[in-house]
C-alpha cells in the first residue's frame, strides 16, 4: 500500500510541474516586428493577445509577431482589426510559420488601431 501511495504522489508532482511549465510558457509575450510601427505595443502571449499599432507610413498593412517559443507546427491563427480606424471591426489574414505570424490586411491601417489575434498549436 505504501508503494502505491508513493507512485500516486510522484505522478501528481510530475503532472503539476508539467502544467506549471506549460502555463508559464504560454504567458511569454511575442516580439513585435518593425512593420507594426514605431511605438507599437502588445499585451498577451504566443496564444492570444492585442496589438496597438504604432506610427509608420500610411501604406502599412502588415504586422509581424515573433513567437517567444517556437511551435512544433505552424499554428492556426486568426486576427481582427477591432478599431479599424474608427469603423466596424474587420477580419484580417494571417500567415504563420513555427516562429512567426504575419498579420496582414487588404487596406492600410492607422496608428492606434487595435489588432486582436488568437493562435492555436496542434
Amino acid at each position: 500500500m505504501r508503494r502505491k501511495t508513493f507512485a500516486v504522489r510522484a505522478i501528481t508532482t510530475v503532472a503539476a510541474a508539467l502544467l506549471l511549465w506549460s502555463t508559464a510558457s504560454f504567458a511569454v509575450t511575442p516580439t513585435l516586428g518593425p512593420d507594426c510601427g514605431a511605438g507599437a505595443s502588445i499585451v498577451g502571449s504566443d496564444l492570444a493577445g492585442k496589438v496597438e499599432l504604432g506610427t509608420a507610413p500610411s501604406n502599412r498593412s502588415t504586422c509581424t509577431l515573433t513567437f517567444a517559443l517556437p511551435a512544433v507546427n505552424a499554428p492556426a491563427c486568426m486576427a481582427v482589426n477591432e478599431t479599424n480606424g474608427g469603423g466596424y471591426s474587420t477580419p484580417i489574414g494571417t500567415i504563420t510559420t513555427t516562429t512567426t505570424v504575419v498579420i496582414g490586411g487588404a487596406m492600410p491601417w492607422v496608428a492606434g488601431d487595435v489588432i486582436s489575434y488568437i493562435c492555436v498549436s496542434y
